[in-house]
């Protein structure tokens, strides 16, 4: 999926409609962006509806549950539905227009991840490495499908995981307050990134080993918690 920089204007619904966050600029924030993809952040209060928009197949993670309204239902093309969507749910939606209404109590916070149009594999690093084999206790797949992998870290302050690999990349923090990469895996050059709940940070293959080959320690006084939406190719 790593292709050119994408554009918001990338998208071509043959509904016609604009998407997401041209619609709907105050409840949708383009947070991040790679080459082929961007992470949305929605938020909607309670009894707040958006207007009627339209989506590419998009990863999901939300942050803050509750009960929408979506008309119609995902996958289709009539009707309405209620759907209760707990906390720390990775759904992967498929495409279409629909239009979103919050029917509970509480504002409801999701990120998303959605392709652009026009994609090319990316490529692995070598030796890849997934980072769920060497750190189980740290990483966990929480849904993928053909292009993207839906991931949650969650490493206590002062642990340090193995050396592992990434393709291109979308992270969401939602707990920390500091990070130390190591690039490569090198112990003796570690680089200290300060983090807060809510940042986006954009991870493409361009960077290099920073964040496409390294080790991770929370060097941080909090608990760490990120998810993140890989490309798998």
């Amino acid at each position: 999926m790593g292709c050119g920089a994408g554009k918001v204007d990338n998208f071509r619904f043959s509904s016609g409609l604009p998407d997401c966050c041209k619609t709907n600029p105050k409840e949708y924030k383009l947070v991040a962006e790679i080459p082929g993809a961007r992470l949305v952040e929605m938020k909607l209060p309670a009894g707040g509806q958006d207007k009627k928009h339209d989506h590419p197949k998009h990863s999901m993670y939300v942050i803050k549950g509750g009960k929408l309204q979506l008309t119609p239902p995902p996958g289709q093309t009539e009707g309405s539905a209620e759907i209760e969507l707990p906390s720390g749910a990775a759904p992967i939606i498929p495409p279409g227009a629909h239009q979103v209404k919050n029917v509970g109590d509480a504002e409801v916070n999701i990120i998303f991840c959605e392709p652009y149009v026009s994609c090319s594999p990316c490529g692995s690093p070598d030796e890849f490495i997934l980072p769920w084999d060497v750190a189980p206790d740290n990483y966990k797949v929480l849904a993928q499908d053909d292009d993207f992998l839906t991931i949650e870290l969650t490493m206590e302050p002062g642990a340090t995981d193995a050396l592992h690999s990434h393709r291109a990349h979308l992270i969401y923090v939602l707990a920390g307050s500091e990070v130390t990469i190591y690039p490569g895996g090198d112990m003796d050059k570690g680089q200290a990134v300060q983090i807060k709940p809510g940042a986006a940070i954009p991870a493409p293959v361009s960077a290099g080993a920073l964040f496409t080959r390294h080790v991770v320690k929370n060097s941080g006084s909090d608990t760490l918690k990120m998810v993140f939406f890989e490309q798998k190719q």
